[in-house]
């Protein structure tokens, strides 16, 4: 007969392994804010490559000095104030490459050090360092520059300063934007020589020659036709193929590293949507000044015919700053709205905003200080949450 000891249950087979920890009830845990950082610098280099193509090496050198300048001035404030939300350098350096992006390739090498030490002392370090500022820092400095040095500076030659540099097409990386001139005709870059001793030619910005609709210049155009004639082809402002900010200008590369951050989900599509439909809505239904008379016309979309009209709104979306601004700049996580509905509305007010600042106002970068001022209503935004049955809208809850 079996004794107790003899009646030893078998040992349960131990439990195996987790192999990957991914499913319920474990929560993968998020990415490390630098990998973000550096993903987010890596997709920027894209639009800095096609400035680099089309406005030389000088595009380097602004780079070089406004990266090198934010990471410079981020060292010393953490080494004064051990400050800890500084301590990590790679949000320095994606606020270095996004001011470079929406400088002249044409500026002095001081000019990106000015903007550096505002974009990281004002736009960010006076707050707490990263996820504690108000305002896009990149933007901050972009603003202080634009505030603090002359007009010639930032607004091409100081004969006409309307016209900004652009490269030939046998010039391209290695030739110098300060070696420019007027180009006598001028079509479309490829197969357009460079002017006789230069590498550049200067023309006018595609944004300024369609404001010519919307202010009132001595001799206004007749029809949106005479000034779409004077602009370049479809496929330069595509390409990046005309004059502008280091990496304003080529629409392909911003939208396909625009779109890589969505896949990454560093970036939800609604927000720069919002901010694209918002601004093609503003100009298509906005008066400008058009006819003999220079009477105003409401609703330019279809005054004078929807293919004139469509053609009339693809161009104000592909030139300028608006999708830099919509795809990098109104994007970053620490000064967007955090929920969708309130993402939309952000969006909504940053593009129509963008866009009447174009066509109504004397400012250098509409859409950049769109997005500055639309980061002041980021905190009133955020308070908008889905209500809960039974709980008031938020704008008649009482505080305290």
């Amino acid at each position: 007969m079996a004794t107790p000891a003899e009646k030893t249950p078998s040992d349960p087979t131990p439990p195996a392994p987790f192999d990957r920890i991914g499913h319920a009830p474990f929560i993968r845990a998020p990415e490390a804010s630098r990998n973000i950082f550096t993903v987010i610098f890596a997709a920027a280099l894209a639009p800095l490559a096609a400035g680099t193509i089309f406005f030389g090496w000088r595009a380097l050198l602004v780079t070089l000095m406004s990266v090198g300048g934010c990471m410079a001035v981020e060292a010393a404030y953490f080494r004064i104030t051990r400050t800890p939300a500084l301590l990590g350098r790679t949000h320095a350096a994606v606020t270095g490459l996004l001011l470079a992006l929406t400088l002249p390739p044409f500026v002095p090498w001081y000019v990106p050090l000015v903007g550096a030490l505002f974009a990281i002392i004002v736009g960010k370090a006076i707050f707490g360092g990263v996820g504690h500022f108000l305002w896009q820092p990149a933007l901050v400095g972009r603003l202080a520059v634009a505030v603090i040095f002359s007009a010639p500076l930032f607004h091409g030659s100081p004969v006409n300063p309307r016209r900004w540099p652009l490269l030939a097409e046998g010039q391209v990386v290695l030739g110098d934007v300060h070696h420019s001139r007027p180009a006598p005709t001028y079509r479309r870059w490829r197969g357009t020589p460079a002017p006789s001793g230069a590498d550049a030619f200067t023309l006018v910005r595609p944004r300024e020659s369609l404001r010519r609709l919307s202010v009132a210049p001595d001799m206004p155009p007749a029809t949106i036709p005479t000034v779409l004639r004077h602009m370049p082809p479809a496929w330069d402002l595509l390409c990046g193929a005309h004059p502008g900010g280091l990496g304003e200008t080529c629409t392909i590369v911003i939208l396909i590293a625009g779109l890589y951050l969505v896949y990454r989900n560093y970036v939800r599509a609604h927000l720069p949507a919002a901010i694209l439909l918002a601004a093609a809505v503003t100009v298509a239904i906005a008066p400008i000044r058009a006819g003999p008379d220079a009477q105003w016309q409401w609703l330019p979309i279809v005054s004078q015919g929807l293919d004139v009209g469509f053609s009339y709104v693809a161009y104000h979306l592909s030139c300028g700053e608006l999708m830099l601004a919509a795809w990098f700049l109104a994007t970053e996580m620490t000064s967007r709205p955090i929920t969708a509905p309130a993402q939309t509305i952000f969006g909504i007010l940053c593009g129509a905003a963008a866009m009447l600042g174009r066509l109504y106002m004397d400012i250098p970068i509409p859409a950049y200080a769109a997005v500055l001022a639309c980061n002041t209503l980021t905190p009133l935004l955020d308070g908008i949450r889905p209500r809960v049955l039974g709980q008031r809208w938020f704008w008649q809850r009482r505080r305290g």
